[in-house]
């Protein structure tokens, strides 16, 4: 018996949309993989086909994914794989990667340089008063 897992990084290639299948809320991220290289000039170039890899998610964890997930967020996936192939519109053979009993993870990454960061809608645009070295201010209410 073997077990075939695989952790991935790239970027999620479609728009979030959550479908219902029966009684269940399921959300599908593909995400692309082309091999490439720098040529002699110092360029990036494709070195083979795209592969595309799919995880799909159910109930909770689609409702998670959906708050955390958009098109072009850099993601981890990991899960165990399966295989699916298919026929494209024009006859040939076609497949994808399916990641089964997937996890998902959002990659974080500094700004570049020169570029500036928003504001995060959740923190405060002022630091809160310090009522405790206030003088004056001390009141029957803790500040927590």
């Amino acid at each position: 018996m073997s077990k075939a897992t695989i952790t991935l990084e790239g970027f999620v290639a479609n728009d979030i949309e959550i479908r219902n299948a029966g009684t269940h809320r399921v959300v599908e991220l593909s995400v692309p993989h082309t091999p490439s290289k720098k040529n002699d000039a110092g360029q990036w170039e494709d070195t083979g086909p795209t592969t595309w890899f799919s995880a799909t998610f159910w109930d909770e964890h689609a409702d998670a994914v959906m708050d955390t997930v958009q098109k072009g967020s850099l993601v981890h996936v990991s899960g165990s794989v399966e295989l699916e192939v298919y026929a494209k519109r024009d006859g040939t053979p076609g497949g994808k990667v399916k990641v089964m009993f997937p996890t998902v993870a959002v990659v974080v990454r500094r700004p570049k340089r020169g570029t500036t960061q928003p504001a995060e809608s959740w923190a405060p645009s002022e630091p809160a008063a310090d009522v405790w070295s206030t003088p004056g201010s001390f009141n029957d209410e803790t500040p927590f």
